[in-house]
């Protein structure tokens, strides 16, 4: 061991302290001992003021200051760039080796490790509960963040929109807003890209400080007392992150493609649009007036009361609708609890065993109000536990025994989770993440129902065949204009609601935030693409969106995900060749089978609207979100370029009639 002054020093005044400065007469063994102690010291002094250390992770290294926790990357023959700015002032620590790593614990307490990780630097801080921590990413003045903002955006640090957009900080849930709980800062030489291993109870934060910076937040809790960091410096290329962290989740075996989550309903569940279907688009006639139009594959979902609504899909809608090959089944939801006399939705009752025993209660003992102040959240925790029926399973089986074959549950899958301070069925967050995740894989492994959920994300995706939300980017910008129903519309009449029906124009801001083409990046999809069907939220059909129709369409078939719709048979009437270009294109694009792997993404044009994806299977797609054509392809239309075919462009029909 080298020792250096500061190290030498301590270790003369042990001595002086054991009284061995007179070793004539002390005796040797003791002295020995005092030895050791020394050294021990002088080894934990010597780590807190050594230099960082190093760990290689494929062709850089890493550099680390345990004393700060400052984390530096040094490429082969480049300078080094700094990856994580200091998290505390230097404080003294003991190092020790842990495996091929290190290991230590900070001035608070918190337990460190250092590792490596395939090409990755890895670091875990372990907490204790009810502690948290804020650590701001290193300053950016330019560049690029890609963030899985919902399906995925580009923002770029120093772009007016944006900064104005995070004036004040907004912070993305790492199992709610984000599809997935990794990013990078992407610049010309290199995308610096960070990763979690489990986004629970941790936030990417934005904010405006002389360009778009950002920070990640976490707090240690009970399931959550460890934040597992990767990173890793990645080409420079947009799907940086999706692709690491697609890695990530392959070599931790965390990933679940189609194959693994197979029911026998799956297969009609590729290349089909879904629709919700309202009034007489609950009538058999609906069903022939599709077939006529020549819709041979789509997901059709309906929310229905029978104590209020004229028309209901019955067992003999959904067996004519799966004799045409179509998915059939309702829309379910466990999270609400209503009085039965005024429930405005069946799935919000539950027996007296349940409601209002059943409800979640905050840490002051009080009930919390349900969505929209509607009734209670009720405890999955309450649920779980209960005895027989009602229950997930039960209500499964009911839709099984009318002959659904496909369930839509709202709410469980978007990652917003609840403690439960109820004695009588407590629950932490943790646990309300396991039993919404038991929940919904109950109705594939044992309903071996085609299963959907809302804003499917990657701590959901192995129970979950289809999503609602997550092809939609940056979901914080629906929440104030959906609130607006002089504009976005209202929840009636119940059978043609204006909400999902009546078109909404979108201001020039509005637009670009929810549907800006430039902005947007298939992140969930060069992670997904192969195990989670992603469409855009129920609300958001494509002809909710006035102005946006041709954008969307192109969109949909460039990402292949597909298109949301709202109908009934006048809407039918009105759409149908949009619908039926929906279904034909997105077969001429991406065929019927599984998806295959969305591999790659360029921008070709400096304004970032004439875009490319690639897929595992060596077709190739440009789309053209333009004003002007592109070398042959028009404004808001996508060429397919398949190995040994002819190349094909696909664009959106004639606008249809007006709504009304």
């Amino acid at each position: 061991m080298r020792l250096n002054r500061r190290c030498l020093l301590i270790l003369t005044a042990w001595l002086r302290l054991a009284g061995v400065v007179r070793v004539h007469r002390v005796h040797m063994a003791y002295v020995r001992l005092s030895l050791c102690f020394a050294a021990l010291a002088c080894f934990a002094v010597s780590a807190a003021a050594a230099d960082p250390v190093a760990l290689r992770a494929g062709s850089v290294t890493y550099a680390v200051d345990p004393a700060t926790l400052k984390i530096d990357v040094r490429p082969d023959g480049a300078a080094p760039l700094m990856v994580m700015p200091p998290l505390h002032a230097p404080e003294a620590v003991a190092v020790t080796p842990d495996g091929t790593g290190w290991r230590w614990t900070d001035a608070e307490g918190r337990n460190i490790t250092l590792s490596t990780e395939g090409e990755a630097l890895r670091l875990t801080i372990s907490g204790a509960r009810g502690s948290s921590l804020a650590w701001p990413l290193p300053t950016a003045t330019t560049g690029t963040w890609l963030i899985p903002d919902g399906e995925g955006m580009a923002y770029k640090v120093d772009d007016p929109f944006w900064r104005a957009a995070h004036k004040k900080e907004k912070c993305l849930g790492g199992t709610t807003l984000l599809s997935f709980p990794a990013w990078s800062y992407l610049t010309e030489a290199q995308a610096v890209t960070y990763a979690l291993g489990d986004g629970l109870l941790s936030d990417l934060c934005l904010h405006d400080q002389d360009g778009l910076q950002a920070r990640l937040k976490h707090d240690f809790a009970d399931g959550a007392e460890t934040l597992d960091l990767l990173f890793a410096l990645r080409p420079a290329e947009p799907l940086a992150p999706a692709l690491f962290y697609r890695q990530v989740l392959k070599s931790r075996g965390q990933l679940k493609s189609f194959a693994a989550k197979a029911v026998p309903g799956l297969p009609r569940l590729f290349g089909a649009p879904q629709a919700y279907v309202w009034g007489d688009g609950r009538d058999l006639a609906f069903l022939d007036d599709l077939k006529a139009l020549g819709v041979e594959r789509i997901v059709l979902g309906y929310d229905q009361d029978p104590r209020t609504h004229k028309h209901l899909v019955g067992p003999a809608y959904l067996a004519k609708a799966n004799a045409l090959g179509y998915l059939a089944g309702p829309y379910e939801a466990f999270d609400n609890g209503q009085p039965e006399a005024t429930a405005d939705t069946p799935s919000a009752i539950w027996n007296d065993g349940l409601y209002p025993s059943g409800c979640l209660r905050d840490a002051g003992g009080k009930v919390v109000v349900g969505f929209a102040n509607r009734g209670c959240e009720m405890s999955s925790e309450a649920i779980a536990r209960h005895p027989g029926s009602p229950s997930p399973a039960s209500r499964y089986a009911g839709h099984i025994a009318d002959g659904a074959s496909q369930v839509f549950v709202d709410v469980d899958a978007f990652g917003v989770f609840y403690d439960d301070h109820s004695p009588d069925h407590p629950m932490s967050m943790a646990r309300d993440r396991a039993n919404r995740l038991a929940r919904l894989a109950v109705a594939i492994d044992q309903f071996r129902l085609v299963l959907g959920s809302e804003n499917v994300t990657a701590w959901s995706s192995g129970v979950a065949h289809y999503s609602h939300g997550t092809a939609q980017a940056r979901a914080l910008a629906v929440w104030p204009i959906q609130a607006d129903q002089s504009r976005f519309g209202v929840y009636w009449p119940s059978d043609r609601p204006a909400f999902f029906f009546a078109p909404f124009k979108p201001t020039a801001d509005e637009a670009r935030a929810l549907f800006g083409a430039a902005d947007r990046l298939p992140l969930f999809e060069a992670v997904f693409h192969d195990s989670v069907v992603s469409a855009d939220r129920w609300e958001f059909g494509l002809m909710k969106v006035a102005g946006e129709e041709r954008r969307r369409f192109a969109r949909s078939l460039l990402y292949g995900t597909p298109t949301m719709w709202n109908l009934d048979r006048r809407e039918l009437a009105r759409v149908g060749p949009w619908l039926k270009a929906a279904q034909d294109d997105f077969r001429q694009a991406h065929g019927v089978g599984a998806p295959a792997l969305l591999t790659g993404f360029r921008w070709l044009t400096p304004d970032h609207l004439v875009q490319q994806v690639t897929y595992a299977d060596g077709r190739v797609l440009i789309a053209n979100f333009g004003d002007a054509a592109w070398q042959g392809v028009a404004s808001d239309c996508v060429r397919v370029i398949r190995p040994g075919r002819p190349r094909a462009d696909l664009c959106p029909p004639a606008d249809p009639s007006p709504f009304h």
